[in-house]
């Protein structure tokens, strides 16, 4: 009766692994499919940042790690499904090995994203003041930077007194709040007051609760993933042991 009781939970725990692995891939096909949005959407985000910045390399990342949660999931809910057989406890084993190397990169990554998301704030910025001070000169970052201000309703780096204070020309038209006809962009209540920088870096912070919230209970998952491989794959190789004796 005992050992019937046992073998019900390790099943019940089969199905869970099943369960779990099938939700840590589609969660892993969600963040190559996020990855891939990123890398077309950044483009409008960061249009106005040099383009040797390099956190313009994060939707490439997340389009990687994506699709490598999204294959360890795979084979997680394969050897779930196969934990009777021989092959499948090596590839529980193996599964639970990777996921816990990849908890533990995701728990680095994500110290050193809150740790250095200032620095990465501020080559935002410097990299968009670097395009800036080519406007006067280059007819290609004047009409980049003319578009990016109205779509995110911004004008300049920091606020629109950058124009007279680092291009020394005077406010143009996209930063205009209301109809560019009839905007004095000489009146400040006229034009935009938040700078673009500003604007995108406030827009990303927004974000940040839901982003860590997601990352914690992707996190989780994933560790019940591997308690649960591990007492499967165990407990099975007990088994058979004790059925030989």
């Amino acid at each position: 009766m005992g050992l019937g009781c046992i073998e019900c939970f390790r099943r019940f725990m089969q199905l869970i692994l099943v369960i779990v692995n099938l939700i840590v891939a589609l969660l892993g096909i969600a963040v190559l499919i996020i990855g891939i949005w990123a890398e077309v959407e950044q483009k409008k985000y960061f249009e106005i940042a040099d383009s040797s910045t390099k956190f313009l390399e994060v939707p490439v990342l997340l389009i990687i790690v994506g699709l490598f949660v999204a294959i360890v999931g795979v084979i997680g809910a394969i050897g779930g499904v196969f934990a009777s057989k021989t092959f499948g406890r090596v590839i529980l084993g193996l599964y639970a090995f990777i996921l816990g190397l990849l908890v533990i990169c995701e728990i680095a990554g994500g110290i050193a994203a809150g740790v250095k998301r200032n620095d990465v704030f501020d080559s935002f910025r410097s990299s968009s003041l670097t395009t800036f001070k080519m406007i006067p000169n280059d007819t290609s970052y004047n009409q980049t930077w003319n578009d990016f201000q109205k779509s995110f309703k911004c004008c300049g780096v920091d606020n629109y007194t950058d124009y007279k204070t680092i291009l020394h020309i005077d406010v143009p038209y996209s930063c205009c709040n209301g109809s560019e006809s009839q905007c004095d962009t000489a009146n400040p209540s006229n034009v935009w007051p938040k700078g673009c920088v500003t604007t995108v870096v406030d827009d990303i912070k927004d974000n940040y609760v839901s982003i860590s919230v997601g990352a914690i209970i992707f996190a989780l998952l994933q560790v019940i993933g591997i308690v649960v491989a591990c007492f499967v794959a165990i407990y099975k190789q007990e088994d058979n042991k004790y059925e030989v004796v």
